[in-house]
């Protein structure tokens, strides 16, 4: 079973030698372990207006943290994207199965994950902590958080990309993290 060896803001030293302190981080360790994961809710049309919310649940009772290591939006054009702590919707949505990044491990994820697309805000309570504008030309912006936002059981994370570019728009919304049981 995985141990948090390597927990965020933290090193292990893995040899003997004083300098240089030769160090490994913990998503890696985490993939060789088989407890790292990747998310996408894949290509999705917004209409203007409209939002993709993304929701991942660290089930109470679930023995595990997840630790939040990257989390990537891409659109043609603009959007507000919107990170919220302990929000979430009620709506059925589309469920995600987090791939585990370790292709020889059968080990699956205790997240719970699933997306709606649509214009009328569905979330219920939770406390914003970023609110992003990505620039008009649209692309990839890559949020690295190296496992700085940490989920222990029963906590929500609510990401939510608002189309604002004045017409329709394909988005994206992919998520890499670790789990550890402490």
């Amino acid at each position: 079973m995985f141990r948090c060896n390597i927990c965020p803001e933290e090193v292990e030293v893995i040899n003997t030698f004083e300098d240089p302190v030769v160090t490994e981080e913990s998503h890696p360790r985490a993939a060789v372990a088989g407890q790292a994961y990747f998310l996408t809710s894949q290509r999705q049309s917004l209409a203007n207006n409209a939002s993709l919310f993304l929701q991942i649940t660290n089930p109470v009772g679930s023995g595990r943290v997840l630790h939040i290591g990257r989390i990537v939006v891409t659109s043609n054009s603009n959007l507000i994207i919107t990170l919220n702590r302990n929000g979430s919707f009620a709506a059925a949505g589309t469920s995600i199965t987090p791939v585990n990044a370790n292709f020889a491990s059968t080990n699956t994820s205790v997240a719970t994950v699933k997306f709606v697309n649509q214009v009328a805000d569905p979330t219920v309570g939770g406390a914003i902590f970023a609110d992003l504008i990505q620039p008009a030309a649209g692309g990839s912006v890559p949020f690295e958080y190296n496992g700085r936002i940490i989920m222990p059981p029963g906590t929500t994370l609510l990401v939510r990309e608002l189309n604002n570019s004045g017409g329709n728009n394909i988005v994206s919304l992919n998520i890499s993290f670790w789990e550890t049981t402490r």
